[in-house]
C-alpha cells in the first residue's frame, strides 16, 4: 500500500491535495456537511479516550478503528515519524503487517512532507504508489485517503491512512472527517510525548540525586585522628555530581592517607570514574604501603576500562606523624608543600602522566620530610582556574598567597580561607569546573 516516488515540494499546512482531481473543490467545513449522529458519537468517544493519558499503542488502535468506522473503509493505518531514521512506520496497521517507508517517499510521504490531506481515487495510476505489497499479499488497493497528524505547533508527526472506501469513493465529507480525526490524534500524540519526556526527566533527576547522595557519602565526614597531624578537605561539584573527589583516612599502619583525583570533564560519567579510583586506592592501601605502586596498579585497571580521551589526574600521599611523606602524582598539580614554617613553597612535579592514558613503569619519587609546622596543599584545577566577571583566572599565585597568609593556622583554616577567597573572586557564580581543596599540616 505504501509507495516510492520522487520527493515533493512543501505546500501550505492543512491543504488538501487535489493534483489528481483538478475539478475537486476544497473540503467543506464539517459543520456544513451531513454528519450522522453515530459519526458525531464516534468522534466524541475518540476525543474522550485521547484526553485520558494511556498506552500510546492502545490510543492509536482506537484512532485506527474509529477511522474505519467513520469513513466506512476496509482498513486503516497509523504512521509515526521516526526522526532517527527519517522514516514513517506503522505504529498500527489494521489488516496489514508493519511497514516502513522514507518520510519523503510514496503517498504517505507526500502527505507528511506537504502536511496536507491526500486523496488517491486510483492508486495504480499514481506514480507515487508502490503496488509490490499488493502483489505479494493479493490485496487490491482501490482507493486511499491520507491525512497528516500534527501537534499544536502545526508540524506533522505522523499520518492516518484509510484504505478502500466500501461501495463508493471517498467524498468531501470523508476528507473533513479524516482531518478532524487526525488533528485530535496528533495533539494526543504530542501530549503523550511531552508526558514521557517529563517522566524521563523526573526519573533522571531521581537517579542524579541518588548518585549525588552516594558520592557525598564517600566524602570524609570528619578528619581522621592521626597523632601529630591536622587535615581538612572541601569539594564543590560544577553539576549535580562531580568529577573530583578527595579522601582522608587512617591507614592500617597508622599513617594518614591523602587522595585527590580529578577525572576529565564533570558530571555523572566522571563521577563514576573517580569513585572507581577512590575505591581501588582504598582497597589496595589495606595491603600495599607504597602510593606509587598503588597508582601503578590503578592505572593498569583504568587502561582497560576507560575510553579514548578519558583520564584521571591523581595525587596520593601517605604521611606519618613523624612528618615522613611518601607520595606520587599522576599528572596532578600544582601540589604545593612547605617543609618548614616560614620556609619557601615548592611544587611537587608529577613523576607520571594521568591515569588511564599510557602504561608506565617510572620509579617512585623520593619521599620528603615535613618538619613541625610544615604543610601540604593539594587543589584541583577548578580552584586556580576559577574566573571572575572578566574571565580572568584566580591563578596559582593568588592560591599560594592565601596558603602563605594562613600557614600558621590549622589545616581547616587554610581550606576555609582559600575557599572563601575563590568564592569572592567568582562573585558567587556557579563554578565552571569542579573545585576541591585538601590541606594537611604537621602540628608543632
Amino acid at each position: 500500500m505504501i509507495e516510492q516516488g520522487p520527493p515533493p515540494t512543501q505546500t501550505d499546512p492543512g491543504a488538501v491535495d487535489t493534483a489528481l482531481r483538478p475539478d475537486a473543490a476544497p473540503a467543506e467545513p464539517l459543520r456544513m456537511l451531513q454528519v450522522s449522529d453515530a459519526q458525531v458519537r464516534t468522534l466524541l468517544g475518540v476525543s474522550r479516550r485521547l484526553a485520558v493519558p494511556g498506552d500510546v499503542y492502545e490510543m492509536m488502535c482506537r484512532v485506527a478503528e474509529a477511522a474505519t468506522g467513520l469513513l466506512d473503509c476496509e482498513r486503516a493505518s497509523i504512521f509515526l515519524h521516526d526522526s532517527r531514521t527519517g522514516e514513517l512506520w506503522t505504529k498500527v496497521a489494521l489488516g496489514a503487517t508493519t511497514i516502513r517507508v522514507p518520510s519523503n517517499k510514496g503517498i504517505v510521504g507526500h502527505c507528511f512532507t506537504h502536511n496536507s490531506v491526500v486523496h488517491v481515487p486510483e492508486p495504480y495510476s499514481d506514480p507515487r504508489f508502490n503496488p509490490e505489497p499488493d502483489r505479494r499479499s493479493g490485496f487490491v488497493t482501490r482507493n486511499l485517503l491520507s491525512a497528516p497528524m500534527a501537534g499544536l505547533d502545526g508540524a506533522p508527526i505522523g499520518v492516518i491512512q484509510a484504505v478502500n472506501k466500501l461501495g463508493v469513493p471517498f467524498d468531501e465529507k470523508d476528507l473533513s472527517l479524516v482531518q478532524l480525526l487526525a488533528d485530535q490524534a496528533g495533539v494526543a500524540l504530542q501530549r503523550h510525548e511531552l508526558q514521557q519526556q517529563a517522566l524521563e526527566a523526573a526519573a533522571l533527576k531521581h537517579e542524579m540525586d541518588l548518585a549525588k547522595r552516594i558520592q557525598q557519602s564517600l566524602v570524609p565526614q570528619a578528619p581522621p585522628d592521626v597523632a601529630g597531624l591536622s587535615c581538612a578537605g572541601w569539594s564543590l561539584p560544577a553539576s549535580t555530581t562531580g568529577g573530583d573527589c578527595y579522601d582522608l583516612w587512617k591507614l592500617p599502619d597508622g599513617r594518614l592517607g591523602i587522595l585527590v583525583a580529578d577525572a576529565s570533564g564533570h558530571g555523572l560519567g566522571p563521577a563514576l570514574i573517580v569513585t572507581q579510583v577512590r575505591t581501588l586506592v582504598r582497597a589496595l592501601s589495606e595491603s600495599e604501603s607504597s602510593p606509587h605502586e598503588i597508582l601503578n596498579r590503578v592505572n593498569n585497571r583504568l587502561l582497560q576500562d576507560l575510553n579514548g580521551g578519558q583520564f584521571v589526574t591523581t595525587f596520593l600521599g601517605f604521611l606519618g606523624g613523624d612528618g615522613a611523606l611518601h607520595w606520587t602524582s599522576a599528572g596532578h598539580g600544582p601540589v604545593t608543600v612547605r617543609q618548614v614554617p616560614g620556609g619557601e613553597l615548592s611544587a611537587l612535579a608529577p613523576p607520571v602522566p594521568p591515569l588511564g592514558v599510557v602504561d608506565w613503569s617510572d620509579p617512585a619519587p623520593d619521599p620528603m620530610q615535613l618538619q613541625p609546622g610544615g604543610s601540604l596543599l593539594v587543589p584541583s584545577d577548578g580552584i586556580f582556574e576559577a574566573v571572575d566577571d572578566r574571565d580572568e583566572q584566580f591563578g596559582v599565585e593568588r592560591m599560594c598567597e592565601q596558603f602563605d597568609n594562613h600557614q600558621y593556622e590549622p589545616a581547616s583554616a587554610i581550606v576555609q580561607a582559600l575557599r572563601a577567597s575563590v568564592e569572592r573572586w567568582s562573585a558567587g557564580r556557579e563554578p565552571l569546573d569542579d573545585q576541591t581543596i585538601v590541606a594537611v599540616k604537621r602540628m608543632g
